[in-house]
């Protein structure tokens, strides 16, 4: 190996490395990103491992591994300066191929699996809920305080003894009254007025 060729694998390992870390922070941003809006977060981080590990074995690993070989051949040629040394079209398209390949992945996987949950705001809900219920008519509570305030004694006792029928009636065994003795309790309740039929 000559020394201008160790010169073109150090300045590329260099430049591919910053690939790599950029990638890995634009990843983690993403995947943070993802797991605050309790999104699929697996799934992307598994594509963000299986990127990082493609980019690492195709772009890093082979440069890496040629340029320790001549360190450890030359161990005079690792303070040299990579400035000035042109890199060979062929290595920056294939760098320039993987790396694009790479970002692609990582952004359309976040946005395949990114799916905010929608926001609610809690404290509007329950102001909301209140003043629903501060906006019921006040005709509909008075009608139903009005019947339970019409109700006369005999009607209360009338209501008890109906309550006391329909529990000395049911047999044990049977969850429901006999149909004729609901009809009868219906028409005692009837004879006392305490059934209206609807106005």
């Amino acid at each position: 190996m000559t020394k201008e060729h160790y010169l073109q694998l150090k300045k590329e390992f260099k430049i591919r490395f910053t690939i790599t870390i950029v990638l890995a922070i634009i990843a983690s941003v993403f995947y943070i990103k993802i797991l605050l809006s309790n999104s699929r977060e697996v799934p992307y981080f598994i594509i963000c491992i299986g990127t990082l590990i493609l980019t690492n074995q195709s772009l890093i690993a082979p440069v890496f591994y040629k340029k320790k070989a001549a360190e450890e051949e030359h161990p005079e040629w690792k303070n040299l300066s990579t400035k000035g040394v042109e890199i060979p079209q062929e290595e920056i398209q294939k760098r320039n191929g993987i790396s694009i390949l790479a970002f692609i992945i990582v952004i359309v996987g976040f946005f395949m699996l990114y799916r905010p949950a929608p926001k609610t705001d809690v404290g509007t809900e329950v102001i909301k809920t209140n003043s629903e219920i501060q906006s019921v008519p006040e005709s509909s509570t008075d009608k139903e305080s009005s019947t339970v305030s019409n109700l006369t004694p005999q009607d209360v006792q009338t209501l008890q003894e109906l309550k006391e029928d329909i529990e000395s009636n049911t047999p044990s065994d049977s969850p429901s009254l006999d149909i004729n003795k609901a009809k009868d309790l219906a028409e005692k309740a009837q004879q006392q007025n305490w059934l209206k039929r609807g106005e």
